[in-house]
C-alpha cells in the first residue's frame, strides 16, 4: 500500500478552444476522456503531464517537471491580487490517492485539496473502534482505528448516524499508514519548497507565503 500527493488538473482550464467533450462517462469510456484531457492540456503545453490512472485528472505532484509546475502556477495566480494573499490563495485541488496492488482505492473527491492530508493526520489520534468523518471532498468516507489497523468505509455523501450500521470497506496495517502519511507530509513540504523556487524565477512577490497557501503546510 502506498499514498501520493496529486493535484487536479482540469482540461478546461488549460485550453482556450472549445474542443468538444466526450458524451460518454469517464467510467465507460476513459481512453476517449484521456484523449480530450490531453488535447486541452496540450494548448498549455502540458501534453508530459501524466494521470494517475487513465481519464483521470490527479497528476502526482512528485512526477510534476519544473517547467510544467511553472505553466500550472502561472495560471493558478492569472488574475490573481498578489497584495492581499490570504484572502484569494486557497490549496491546490485533488489529495491523497490509496494504491494497493496497483490498483487505486481512494481518491480524493470533488472540492477536495492537497491540505486535507492533515485529515489523514489526525487519524492517528482519534477514538479507538469509533467511525469518523474523514474528508477527501465529497463524497467522503469514514474512518476507524483499531489497535493494529484502520479501517475506511466506502464513499458516501450520509451522516454518520443515518447509519444503523457502517461497513468496513478496507483495513490497512495502522504502521504502515502511518508512515505512509508522514512520508506524505515529507513530499508535500518539498513541494511547497519547489513552489517558492518557481515563483522567485517568476518574480512574484511573497511567493514563500504563496507556496504555503497553495500546499495548505503548517
Amino acid at each position: 500500500m502506498k499514498l501520493l500527493n496529486t493535484i487536479e488538473i482540469e482540461p478546461w482550464d488549460y485550453t482556450e478552444n472549445e474542443y468538444e467533450s466526450p458524451d460518454v462517462s469517464r467510467d465507460k469510456n476513459p481512453q476517449k476522456w484521456s484523449e480530450f484531457w490531453y488535447k486541452c492540456i496540450s494548448d498549455s503545453n502540458l501534453q508530459n503531464l501524466k494521470p494517475i490512472e487513465l481519464g483521470s485528472y490527479l497528476v502526482d505532484i512528485k512526477s510534476i517537471g519544473d517547467s510544467e509546475l511553472k505553466i500550472i502556477l502561472q495560471k493558478e495566480l492569472k488574475g490573481i491580487d498578489i497584495s492581499n494573499v490570504k484572502e484569494y490563495i486557497e490549496p491546490l485541488f485533488g489529495g491523497i490517492v490509496i494504491i494497493e496492488n496497483d490498483d487505486i482505492i481512494i481518491e480524493p473527491t470533488c472540492c477536495g485539496d492537497i491540505s486535507n492530508i492533515r485529515h489523514w493526520e489526525e487519524i492517528e489520534n482519534s477514538k479507538l473502534n469509533h467511525w469518523e468523518q474523514l474528508w477527501i471532498g465529497h463524497p467522503w468516507v469514514y474512518c476507524k482505528q483499531n489497535v493494529d489497523s484502520v479501517a475506511l468505509s466506502d464513499y458516501t455523501e450520509d451522516c454518520l448516524e443515518d447509519f444503523k450500521e457502517l461497513s468496513e470497506k478496507y483495513k490497512f496495517s495502522k504502521q504502515i499508514l502511518t508512515a505512509e502519511i508522514k512520508s506524505s507530509r515529507k513530499y508535500l513540504y518539498d513541494f511547497e519548497n519547489r513552489i517558492t523556487k518557481v515563483l522567485i524565477e517568476l518574480g512574484i512577490d511573497n511567493a514563500s507565503k504563496i507556496a504555503k497557501l497553495m500546499t495548505g503546510n503548517k
